[in-house]
């Protein structure tokens, strides 16, 4: 067999580079057939082995959301990035032109973070549900193919460095205004990665500390505040939308005769303007409605009519889910009085 061997091995080089570990050449004339299944069965071992240790070590580098340490931090990352784009995304978008200062590093610095956010979901296991439950997919390819199918192209478009892309179009040489609003308002796609929320949050809940009841609650209290925060953003974009040169009539155009005696006027003054809309949007939502404040002009008007239907519904859903849970918290007490009344 050793001979055997030794021969079989210096034939190889005449037959060419095998293609992978499991194309074996074809048999050498000089070697017995006992000595060929031997040669056979070792190759056989040694293929098994390579594409054994192969396998070990792709499975290293995917993310299992069960136990990986490394990936249940990063959501922590993730998610404090994702806090400061629902909060301060809205407010640069509808108050804030685009400029070289603080907020334009931190903003690249939470883009950075998104980017290396997509790169690692290419290594995070998915779930899929079989006639014997869930199990996790750990293949690079269906990975692979899977995200690129789902999230790939809303989280793609929401890497876009639109604020670097403002700067350019905003210096000295390059004047063009109307670009300048159409890409101030494309930064509103910033906004879709607010949708990663609800990986991160999906994954979260296996190691959450608090019971679902409370959880429930915090969620769409939390819910509600950050839909005000944004219908009051929206509120002042109308401001963007219809610009103070175009000769129309607008809401903000209300306060001037406050702001008579003010140094700081209401509509040059970022702070007041969200107050304001912060004020007419609680009113809206919990359908108050004072009418001190309302649309002036046709594009707040189709504005206006769309927060109203998102107030509407967000009241509703967030009343209705806080009541349900409220009751579901103290089970002992209401089978107690139920047993009661019967």
């Amino acid at each position: 067999p050793g001979n055997a061997v030794g021969s079989r091995a210096s034939s190889f080089g005449g037959h060419g580079v095998r293609s992978s570990w499991h194309e074996l050449p074809g048999r050498s004339p000089s070697c017995s057939e006992r000595a060929w299944r031997e040669v056979q069965a070792a190759w056989a071992g040694v293929a098994a082995g390579v594409d054994d240790v192969r396998h070990r070590r792709l499975r290293r580098l995917v993310l299992n959301p069960e136990n990986s340490m490394f990936l249940e931090r990063w959501d922590l990352v993730t998610m404090s990035c994702l806090s400061w784009v629902a909060v301060v995304t809205p407010v640069q978008l509808a108050l804030m032109q685009p400029e070289l200062n603080l907020f334009f590093g931190l903003n690249c610095m939470v883009d950075m973070v998104f980017f290396l956010d997509l790169c690692f979901q290419f290594l995070v296991a998915y779930q899929v549900k079989t006639d014997y439950g869930f199990i996790w997919v750990s293949d690079h390819r269906r990975i692979f193919g899977h995200y690129v199918r789902t999230w790939f192209p809303i989280d793609l478009g929401s890497i876009v460095p639109f604020d670097i892309l403002g700067l350019l179009i905003d210096t000295p040489g390059v004047n063009n205004f109307k670009a300048l609003k159409i890409l101030r308002l494309l930064r509103i796609l910033k906004l879709l990665r607010v949708l990663r929320a609800s990986r991160l949050m999906h994954r979260m809940e296996s190691r959450m500390y608090i019971t679902y009841a409370t959880f429930n609650l915090l969620k769409f209290f939390t819910l509600l505040g950050f839909v005000t925060h944004w219908l009051a953003c929206l509120w002042c974009l109308t401001l963007v939308l219809v610009d103070d040169g175009d000769g129309v009539p607008r809401w903000v155009d209300k306060f001037a005769a406050n702001d008579e005696m003010v140094a700081e006027k209401t509509k040059d003054t970022p702070w007041k303007l969200y107050v304001q809309s912060c004020y007419f949007i609680s009113c809206t939502i919990t359908s108050v409605g004072y009418g001190d404040i309302g649309p002036r002009n046709i594009i707040e008007t189709i504005v206006l009519t769309w927060i109203v239907i998102i107030s509407g519904v967000l009241w509703t859903l967030v009343l209705g889910e806080a009541c349900a849970t409220i009751s579901a918290m103290k089970p002992d007490e209401v089978a107690f009085r139920s047993t009661m009344d019967d």
